[in-house]
């Protein structure tokens, strides 16, 4: 997502938007899976002039207890689910990462959002399961009185 300047929202209503927005992910994640619960958090965003009083939301999140191949059909799909919702996909392919882990990343049609999307291939490790991992930010705003 582009740095903008940032405007004055309210904080509340920001954090319940970004979390309508993750919902509206995972719809067009479409599986049926255990979704980790919690709630978009306010962090700071650097480099503004007001430093402190902008902030934007975070709201991780992963789809999980799904078979590998439905959370890679899954993943897939969404290379088209994000263009056909109006979201911009910006960039697709493995991170930088020693294990090259797949990442999407998409903006939504107002700018407002940016979703970050990775696919996780844990089967085998003790312990761990394959997930979607996705993490859903909100554009730095300025907190409204």
């Amino acid at each position: 997502m582009d740095k903008a300047p940032a405007g004055v929202r309210d904080g509340a209503q920001m954090q319940t938007e970004t979390e309508k927005t993750s919902s509206r992910v995972l719809e067009m994640i479409g599986l049926k899976g255990q979704v980790t619960k919690g709630r978009a958090t306010p962090l700071p965003c650097s480099g503004y002039d007001a430093e402190g009083a902008v902030q934007q939301n975070h709201h991780p999140w992963s789809l999980h207890g799904v078979p590998f191949a439905e959370l890679e059909k899954a993943y897939a799909g969404l290379r088209t689910a994000f263009p056909e919702s109006g979201w911009k996909v910006v960039s697709d392919g493995p991170d930088k990462s020693k294990a090259k882990t797949p990442t999407l990343v998409a903006d939504s049609p107002d700018g407002e959002f940016s979703a970050e999307v990775r696919l996780l291939n844990r089967e085998g490790q003790s312990g761990s399961t394959s997930l979607i991992n996705v993490t859903v930010v909100s554009r730095c705003y300025e907190v409204a009185p």
